[in-house]
């Protein structure tokens, strides 16, 4: 892993994303949130992720999104995406990266695999700064260009702009 996020401005997606998802998914562990923060339901900013060294999967893919955008990743390439896992019957959120083929970052699996390798995941909604897509017969539709309808997303970029100014 590079010492900086800085260090992988400069090198091709598929590296900055391998060493985003190496860097989380080994140095942090899954807990709820209740365990980490006492609540049934928090979105962690990545420095309190990483202050904790725990979190739920919404923590892991937002994250890696964030790292990846400081790694100069842009936003369109990008999705945090809330879906159902078929194995466990829960909900579960992973980060997509809309190369060819998609890719999937998650905390459950440890390597990048395709969306098609990912057939245990069943995603719904889709978001990142830039809109808001749901799911339609398996393709992602753009619902708004607002994300900010999403409460929590909405809540967490206002404290990750005061952690890290955009």
């Amino acid at each position: 892993m590079p010492k900086s996020l800085l260090d992988l401005i400069n090198k091709p997606d598929r590296e900055k994303l391998e060493a985003v998802n190496q860097f989380f998914n080994s140095r942090t562990r899954y807990a709820s949130d209740f365990e980490v923060w006492g609540v049934s339901e928090y979105w962690a900013t990545p420095n309190e992720f990483l202050e904790r060294k725990a979190g739920d999967c919404e923590d892991y893919a937002i994250a890696k999104y964030f790292a990846l955008i400081r790694s100069g990743m842009t936003d369109d390439v990008l999705r945090i995406v809330y879906g159902r896992l078929v194995t466990f019957r829960e909900p579960h959120m992973v980060l997509y990266y809309l190369g060819a083929p998609v890719l999937v970052l998650d905390n459950v699996v440890d390597k990048i695999l395709t969306e098609q390798e990912r057939s245990d995941l069943v995603p719904i909604l889709a978001f990142n700064r830039s809109g808001l897509w749901t799911f339609k017969r398996g393709k992602m539709e753009l619902t708004s260009k607002n994300s900010k309808r999403l409460s929590k997303w909405r809540e967490l970029q206002e404290r990750v702009n005061v952690e890290i100014p955009v």
